[in-house]
């Protein structure tokens, strides 16, 4: 019978996902995140690794990576920590089946090079694109406009897909959102006056965790990696590819800047073989902006019916 691989037994019992990693409970590099991760992944996948329960140590050494694999993510785990090493993050669960969730969820190890090589290139085209922006306000604005719509696109392809509920999906979507939402239906029966049972439902707009500009972009980060990975889906293009490859070919890239480039390079190839000049783009409002400050008369709304009442 041939021995057990210890990295998954280290894995399991880590209490903390700084532990998964071998790392102490501090802040650490991102870069030696990475590479802690595939190291360790090399020795667990199921695809290398025969223990029984390689799938499970895999699968929770993958979220610590996803944890950690931003300053945001590390500082966010910190403080929940107490910055003790007493403290677990979050404990190791086996997946439910075999369904394919995660964009790590892979039979092969050559397919979840492909799929993390192909997560490192999003990181970093969307820290290129958002970080070191000077508008730091705006760039949170539009970052969160698309995080609201990966979520939207993530649950509606899962749900097409036969995945089960993740923590990808919108807050308002889980299964503790329509518990409560049953709560408020209960507390309606008995409330003293119209509109007080409503008050216990949180604004699922408000998202003030999408206010750091880290946490914004890490969560778009694991959002339009599990669209682009496990639905071969393109934000920006807004369909999906029928394979890695087709998507390769023709997809401009993660971001909306490289969209907004191949857009323009090939109306100025268009102009350039009919020999007419590239058209001007034409002044008009932004739909993303349109859209965030619907957002924003929407809360500003909710503020003063709940200051009248």
């Amino acid at each position: 019978m041939a021995p057990a691989c210890d990295p998954v037994a280290a894995i399991l019992a880590a209490p903390h996902a700084f532990a998964r990693l071998e790392l102490p409970l501090a802040p650490v590099e991102v870069a030696t995140v990475r590479s802690h991760y595939r190291r360790l992944a090399l020795a667990v996948h199921p695809d290398k690794c025969k223990d029984a329960k390689a799938k499970e140590a895999f699968q929770a050494l993958s979220e610590a990576f996803e944890q950690l694999s931003s300053d945001a993510g590390q500082a966010q785990l910190l403080r929940a920590a107490g910055a003790t090493r007493s403290s677990r993050c979050r404990t190791a669960t086996a997946p439910q089946d075999d369904t394919k969730a995660h964009w790590w969820d892979t039979n092969t190890w050559e397919e979840f090079e492909q799929r993390l090589r192909h997560r490192e290139r999003a990181e970093a085209a969307l820290n290129k694109q958002y970080c070191g922006n000077l508008r730091v306000k705006f760039t949170t604005r539009k970052v969160r406009g698309y995080v609201f719509a990966a979520e939207r696109s993530v649950e509606h392809l899962d749900r097409q897909k036969g995945l089960p509920e993740s923590l990808l999906w919108p807050p308002e979507s889980t299964q503790a959102a329509r518990d409560l939402e049953e709560e408020v239906n209960r507390a309606r029966q008995t409330e003293l006056y119209p509109g007080q049972a409503n008050e216990m439902l949180p604004d699922y707009r408000e998202r003030l965790e999408l206010n750091d500009p880290g946490l914004a972009l890490q969560r778009l980060l694991e959002l339009m990696t599990h669209l682009r990975t496990v639905h071969l889906y393109c934000l920006y293009c807004g369909c999906t590819y029928d394979s890695g490859e087709d998507m390769e070919r023709n997809c401009p890239g993660v971001t909306e800047e490289e969209h907004d480039e191949a857009k323009s390079m090939g109306l100025r190839d268009s102009a350039t073989s009919t020999g007419a000049e590239a058209p001007e783009e034409q002044p008009g409002e932004d739909p993303l902006e349109t859209f965030m400050a619907s957002i924003d008369a929407e809360l500003q709304g909710q503020k003063k019916r709940k200051k009248h009442r």
